[in-house]
């Protein structure tokens, strides 16, 4: 039996807040239901990690069984393509969640490797979808889930101006990474550059020269990896392509 089973009520309230983050929390603590439901939900949940740079989370081809929840770190999501050069397709983040992209055929099409070491929950998809039969709420959340995180994978793919797709690239990573307390307009990107140039269909040079101008302009500041927003409104309007910079 799963150590959730015997958590006091008290016990699962302060587990509840520490899930707060998380966009799964609607799915893993669900309106209305009991002590004694939620610990049943959650006996289903293992956690694992810490998750070293450079494992798989899954391979491409690989029979999908379940769906993980980013507790901490950053995974990334990429293929091969037919030249041998890899495609990253994007990256998840604490509370993001990936893995949906394998329901159907029931084998995953893309790889997740960790880029900085991570903390994640594993949920058994057939548990959780076999339950959501009985708790509605669960079914409802698993559809906004998957929703969300394919709409996120094509932001970027709208617009064919790179200084656009930065903005917006940057803009949303800061809407992610950022916790209330923190320095409101600076982060760390915890991807590399060659990364962010793939994901964003812009080559490498290309995506170093415009954030460069962008910080020449003063709309970022940049220290290697940390990034400060000085001009976040400027930034929104280039990301929605209303400012060309």
């Amino acid at each position: 039996m799963h150590a959730y089973a015997d958590m006091s009520t008290e016990e699962l309230e302060l587990f509840r807040v520490a899930c707060g983050f998380c966009s799964l929390r609607e799915l893993c603590w669900p309106m209305g239901l009991e002590p004694p439901e939620l610990a049943r939900l959650h006996s289903m949940i293992r956690r694992s990690g810490p998750l070293g740079v450079g494992n798989h989370l899954f391979g491409v081809g690989e029979r999908f069984t379940a769906i993980y929840a980013v507790r901490t770190g950053c995974i990334k999501s990429y293929s091969i393509g037919a030249d041998g050069h890899e495609l990253v397709h994007g990256f998840y983040l604490r509370g993001e969640v990936l893995g949906f992209d394998a329901v159907h055929p029931d084998r995953h099409r893309c790889n997740a490797v960790i880029l900085e070491p991570s903390f994640v929950c594993v949920i058994p998809y057939k548990d959780i979808a076999r339950l959501s039969v009985e708790f509605h709420s669960l079914h409802n959340q698993i559809l906004r889930v998957m929703s969300r995180e394919f709409s996120r994978q094509l932001k970027f793919a709208d617009s064919s101006v790179a200084t656009q797709r930065i903005a917006a690239f940057l803009m949303d990573i800061h809407s992610r990474l950022y916790q209330p307390g923190s320095a409101e307009y600076e982060f760390r990107l915890p991807m590399s550059r060659e990364d962010i140039s793939n994901h964003l269909r812009i080559a490498p040079e290309t995506l170093s020269r415009l954030i460069a101008k962008m910080h020449r302009k003063g709309l970022i500041d940049v220290d290697r990896r940390r990034i400060r927003l000085l001009n976040p409104v400027r930034l929104g309007l280039m990301a929605q392509g209303k400012h060309h910079g």
